[in-house]
């Protein structure tokens, strides 16, 4: 509808989309051992966020022929496709053993939950009473750019401000450190010193 192709045309457009989270899961993954997983998720977030919402109002805007729409989308993809590169490890090492299983179940059951609000939040933005696939205007792009990115910038801030940072620390180091009730230390070498006959 925005850039009056075909679909055959979207089509194929939309494989140099699917390419780039491609490389960005590779970049990411990489990342995530380099600068840690928090600082990846947060750049995940907050760069998704704003790529989407440059997209939404740079929705009409051309280099040349190319669409920058199309360019912007591209490097959305990059962030928040890639970037769920981080999501499913480190969702499986911030929880203690006694309740990974039930925990990763319930991440999936609220990632479904979100497969419903973020249609009907699209509905009601652009006043359509279709929730399950909104007819969206071309007036209506930027308010619902800046809806998806709202929830971009929500897991960057969890990334950032919430969790806590698992580089460099075994499953055995995280958990202890999450039973003990400190998983900011989790993984730490533990300091010995000599008190008295004890060591601490």
């Amino acid at each position: 509808m925005l850039l009056g192709v075909s679909p055959a045309q979207a089509s194929y457009l939309f494989i140099f989309v699917s390419l780039a989270g491609l490389v960005g899961r590779f970049v990411f993954s990489g990342l995530s051992e380099l600068i840690g997983r928090r600082a990846a998720g947060a750049l995940q977030g907050f760069g998704s966020a704003a790529m989407i919402v440059a997209a939404g109002f740079l929705h009409d805007s051309f280099l040349g022929t190319v669409s920058v729409f199309w360019l912007l989308i591209i490097a959305a993809d990059f962030f928040f496709d890639g970037g769920s590169a981080i999501m499913g490890p480190y969702a499986a090492e911030v929880w203690p053993s006694s309740l990974r299983t039930s925990e990763m179940g319930s991440a999936y059951e609220f990632g479904g939950i979100g497969k419903i609000i973020g249609p009907i939040g699209l509905a009601l933005i652009v006043g359509s009473s279709n929730i399950v696939k909104p007819d969206v205007t071309v007036a209506a792009i930027l308010p619902c750019f800046l809806y998806l990115a709202a929830w971009s910038a929500l897991a960057g801030f969890a990334y950032a401000f919430i969790g806590f940072e698992t580089k460099g620390r075994s499953i055995e180091d995280i958990d202890r450190g999450l039973t003990d009730g400190r998983p900011q230390l989790a993984g730490r070498v533990p300091v010995q010193r000599a008190v008295g006959d004890r060591q601490v």
